[in-house]
């Protein structure tokens, strides 16, 4: 019984002093960061916000001055610029006060990050609303500074880069999967040419129409080409593609 309570006393003692990424509380600006936040805002007066509801309604809350709300999601488009607070969203207004989380603490919650433009206005020479980067071994590097992102790609003789504001993307953990494996679509679904949820939709296929992949799956979208081309058409939800061996 002794040893064991040794043991269990070991234990915990490396525990406390060597916390995992997830027990480990992530601090900025005086209070804990989540995961897929990207930063927090205050009201200058109390100001009443909504969130609409599958059929069609409105729910309302009344939020008060000067009280921390974390924010998640970002909308920009036509100018304007909207933050999610849980299931609410808040335009950009005089009366919000909206603090970036740097974007250099927001992908220390990822292994391996993706990062892609939600940037709907597309202020960019090169950038667009749903490209993504990530690194590619010695062929591409990220370099992250506050709320500042740039992304750097070799052309063999040097370095052309691209910047962007850090609220202009979002992250997603990227998982690397065995290339050239052939997958089978369970049902219609139409890809995307990003792996984000709220993008348009650009090409059907049928069901049993069949796919090779990309070596990697973003937000639960997997990048693919049909059998036998070259090119990749889009993304596809995992969910709905059967593996049927390699090629």
């Amino acid at each position: 019984m002794k040893k064991l309570f040794i043991v269990l006393l070991a234990a915990f003692v490396l525990a406390v002093v060597n916390p995992t990424k997830s027990e480990a509380k992530v601090m900025y600006d005086g209070a804990e960061v989540v995961k897929e936040q990207t930063g927090k805002m205050t009201f200058k007066k109390d100001i009443k916000v909504y969130k609409r509801n599958p059929n069609g309604t409105f729910d309302s809350l009344v939020v008060k001055e000067n009280n921390f709300f974390k924010t998640y999601d970002i909308e920009k488009y036509d100018g304007k610029t909207f933050y999610h607070m849980g299931q609410y969203r808040v335009q950009a207004t005089d009366l919000v006060v909206f603090k970036e989380v740097p974007i250099k603490i927001r992908a220390s919650f990822y292994n391996n990050p993706t990062y892609v433009v939600i940037n709907r206005d597309g202020n960019y020479n090169y950038g667009y609303y749903g490209k993504y980067f990530n690194e590619t071994g010695d062929s591409s590097y990220v370099d992250l500074n506050n709320e500042q992102f740039k992304y750097c790609v070799s052309n063999g003789v040097g370095w052309l880069c691209e910047k962007y504001p850090g609220t202009d993307l979002k992250i997603f953990e990227t998982t690397v999967r065995q290339i050239d494996v052939r997958y089978e679509l369970t049902e219609n679904a139409e890809a995307k040419h990003t792996p984000l949820k709220e993008a348009k939709p650009e090409i059907m296929f049928e069901k049993g129409s069949i796919f090779s992949s990309d070596r990697i799956e973003v937000n639960g979208y997997l990048l693919v080409r049909l059998e036998g081309e070259v090119r990749y058409i889009g993304w596809l939800p995992v969910n709905l593609l059967k593996s049927v061996g390699d090629k």
